[in-house]
C-alpha cells in the first residue's frame, strides 16, 4: 500500500460549523459573535497547546468574515511570515503569534495602535498567556488588555467525535470500528488523526473500498516503516 503524501493545510477546510468544541464553547461562542458583530470587538487572544484547534478556529473565522462583510481580514501566519502587515491593514488575524519575529512583532504593535485608533479587528492566537509570550512587553501587554481565552484539548471520545464529523460530511467511507482503531493506535493529536483519515479517504478512492480496520492496519504499518 503506498502512503500519499498531502499536505494537511491543503486538505482540511475549517469552518465554525465544523469545529469540535469539547470544553471550547466559550471560545466558539466569542468567535460566533465575532462573526455576527464585529465593529464590537476590536482584539482577542486564544491560546492553547498544540493539536487545540487554534488554526481551526482562525481559518474559521475568516472565512465567516469574508462570506456575511465587505471587509476582508488579512490572515497571516507567524511561522511563516516575518514582516506581516503593511500600514493599510484594518483588520488583522494573526496565527501562531509565539513564534512572530522581532520585525512581525513590531509590526503588530503598531498595527494594534492603528487599529485602536481607528477601528478594527485583530485577533491573535498562540500557545501560552500573553505575560509568557517571548515577545516585546509592550506588545504582550496589548494582548492581555484584550479579550482572552484558553483553548483545551479534545479528550479521546471527543477526538472520535471530530473523525467522524469529519469522515461524515466529507463523506468518507469508513466503519466506526476503523475509527477506533486509528484512535488506537495512530499519533493521538488532532492533527495527525485527520491528516491520517484523508491519507486513508484517497487510499479508499483508489481502490474504491470501504475503510476497515483491515485497511488502518494496513496503512499504520506503511507509515510506521
Amino acid at each position: 500500500m503506498q502512503q500519499l503524501a498531502l499536505p494537511i493545510q491543503a486538505l482540511i477546510q475549517p469552518t465554525l460549523d465544523n469545529f469540535v468544541c469539547g470544553r471550547n464553547h466559550e471560545t466558539l461562542a466569542a468567535l460566533r459573535m465575532v462573526t455576527t458583530r464585529p465593529e464590537a470587538q476590536t482584539l482577542m487572544y486564544f491560546w492553547g497547546p498544540k493539536g487545540s484547534g487554534k488554526s481551526h478556529l482562525l481559518m474559521g473565522l475568516n472565512t465567516a468574515l469574508k462570506q456575511h462583510f465587505t471587509f476582508s481580514p488579512l490572515l497571516v501566519d507567524a511561522q511563516y511570515d516575518p514582516y506581516g502587515p503593511g500600514s493599510e491593514a484594518c483588520s488583522l488575524l494573526i496565527d501562531n503569534v509565539h513564534l512572530a519575529s522581532p520585525a512581525l512583532g513590531e509590526s503588530l504593535f503598531h498595527a494594534w495602535n492603528r487599529i485602536s485608533e481607528l477601528g478594527g479587528l485583530m485577533i491573535c492566537t498562540g500557545d501560552c498567556p500573553p505575560a509568557q509570550l517571548p515577545l516585546a512587553p509592550e506588545l504582550s501587554s496589548r494582548l492581555a488588555w484584550g479579550q482572552v481565552y484558553r483553548l483545551h484539548n479534545l479528550d479521546d471520545e471527543e477526538k472520535w467525535a471530530a473523525l467522524k464529523l469529519k469522515a461524515t460530511s466529507s463523506a468518507i467511507p469508513i466503519s466506526d470500528d476503523a475509527i477506533s482503531y486509528l484512535m488506537m493506535h495512530a499519533n493521538r493529536d488532532m492533527p495527525s488523526l485527520m491528516h491520517s483519515l484523508e491519507q486513508l479517504d484517497h487510499l479508499s478512492l483508489s481502490s474504491q473500498r470501504t475503510i476497515t480496520v483491515t485497511t488502518v492496519r494496513a496503512y499504520l504499518a506503511t507509515i510506521a516503516t
